[in-house]
């Protein structure tokens, strides 16, 4: 009976010291950092070649200790995150002002154009035929339009151009 206990003893020694060295080895954890820039995790030891962080775990209380906060091998800190959240804020208002001010000269391109259909008399020409007389339009009216118009087609391009801007801002 004694035998027994001591085999019993040793067992469970053995077995106890068997589930704190697997227990250790599920503590350890390493951070990958793929080529795309995409982190993973992984309880197996790198391979020759592959970098790998360890990660520290706390065994008492199963929390992971926070990686170095690197971006691209910068080391980044909080007010560093702050500052370029607030220059963002800042960029975006600019574009939203550019925006509505890119809406303003389309509007008043519009404007003109519609406001410039008609002919002012040196863009007009009076034409006898026998009994009827007609008015034809001059080249120069022909321009002035065209130029309207083109200033129109810019004002939309440039609109379009700062609206895309301000969407790959969106938050």
């Amino acid at each position: 009976m004694q035998a027994f206990k001591w085999n019993f003893l040793i067992a469970n020694a053995l077995m106890l010291g068997a589930l704190a060295g697997a227990n250790a080895d599920a503590q350890t954890l390493y951070k990958y950092v793929d080529q795309d820039g995409k982190v993973s995790y992984s309880d197996k030891a790198p391979k020759a070649g592959e970098k790998a962080e360890l990660v520290k775990i706390d065994t008492q209380t199963n929390i992971v200790a926070a990686p170095k906060n690197t971006v691209g091998g910068v080391k980044q800190n909080i007010q560093d995150v702050n500052a370029r959240g607030k220059q963002l804020e800042v960029n975006r208002e600019k574009l939203l002002q550019e925006l509505d001010a890119a809406r303003d000269r389309l509007a008043l391109a519009k404007k003109a154009l519609e406001d410039g259909q008609e002919a002012s008399p040196d863009e007009r020409q009076i034409v006898v035929r026998g009994n009827q007389n007609g008015i034809i339009l001059k080249e120069a009216y022909y321009e002035r339009i065209a130029a309207l118009e083109a200033k129109v087609k810019i004002a939309e391009e440039n609109l379009e151009t700062i609206e895309q801007k301000y969407r790959r801002t969106a938050p």
